[in-house]
C-alpha cells in the first residue's frame, strides 16, 4: 500500500471531520502532507475522489470485520461484546473517523444515507438475522426492531464518541476515566435493551 496515499488520506479525514469537506481546500491537505497540489493530484484527481476514499476506507473496515467477528464467535453473549467492543473501539482509536461522519450527516445527508444503505446493508443484515434468531430463543426481547436496533446502536456509538470531549466535562471526574465511564453506560444501556432480564 502506498504509504504516501495512506498519509493523504488520513490528513483529509482529520481536516474534513474538523472543517468540513467543502472548508477544506486541497492545498491545505497537501501541506501538511508535505507535498505539492500536484501530487497529491497523482493520488487522487480531486477532492471529490479523495472523499470518495476516505469513506471508502471507512466502510472497508466494516465489510472485512463483521464477517471474521460473526464467523468466530458464537454464543449470544460473546457476540454482542465482541461486535460492540469492535464498534467502540473502531471509533474510539480516531475520533475523527465517528466527526467525519457526523459531518457527512449534517452536510450531505442524501449522499451519506445512500452511502450508509450501500455499504452497510450486509453489516446490518447479518447483525439483524442473528438479533432475529435471538429473539425466537428467547435470549433477546421479543420486541426488538432488528433493523432499527443495529441503526441506532451505529448512531449512539458513533455520536458519543463524536461528543465525547464535551460531554464528559458534565461527569464529575475528568479525562480519560470520564470518557471510559461515559461508554460503559452506553454498552449496559445498548445491552439491556437487547437481552432478557436472564441473560443479564
Amino acid at each position: 500500500m502506498d504509504s504516501s496515499a495512506v498519509q493523504i488520506r488520513t490528513v483529509a479525514a482529520r481536516r474534513f471531520a474538523q472543517h468540513g469537506f467543502d472548508a477544506t481546500p486541497l492545498q491545505a491537505i497537501a501541506d501538511e502532507v508535505g507535498m505539492s497540489k500536484p501530487s497529491l493530484l497523482y493520488h487522487y484527481p480531486s477532492k471529490e475522489a479523495l472523499r470518495r476514499a476516505v469513506l471508502d476506507d471507512l466502510f472497508e473496515h466494516w465489510r472485512r470485520m463483521l464477517p471474521q467477528l460473526l464467523q468466530h464467535v458464537t454464543s449470544g453473549e460473546a457476540r454482542f461484546e465482541a461486535l460492540s467492543e469492535e464498534l467502540i473501539r473502531f471509533f474510539r482509536s480516531d475520533p475523527n473517523r465517528a466527526r467525519l461522519l457526523v459531518r457527512e450527516f449534517m452536510d450531505r445527508p442524501e449522499e451519506i444515507r445512500r452511502e450508509v444503505a450501500g455499504n452497510l446493508h450486509t453489516w446490518i443484515a447479518l447483525v439483524s438475522e442473528y438479533i432475529r434468531k435471538g429473539k425466537h430463543t428467547g435470549e433477546l426481547h421479543a420486541d426488538v426492531d432488528a433493523e432499527s436496533y443495529v441503526l441506532h446502536v451505529i448512531v449512539l456509538v458513533v455520536s458519543t464518541i463524536a461528543a465525547l470531549p464535551i460531554v464528559v466535562g458534565a461527569l464529575s471526574e475528568g479525562g480519560r476515566t470520564a470518557q471510559d465511564r461515559h461508554m460503559r453506560e452506553l454498552v449496559r444501556l445498548v445491552r439491556t435493551g437487547l437481552f432478557t432480564a436472564t441473560e443479564r
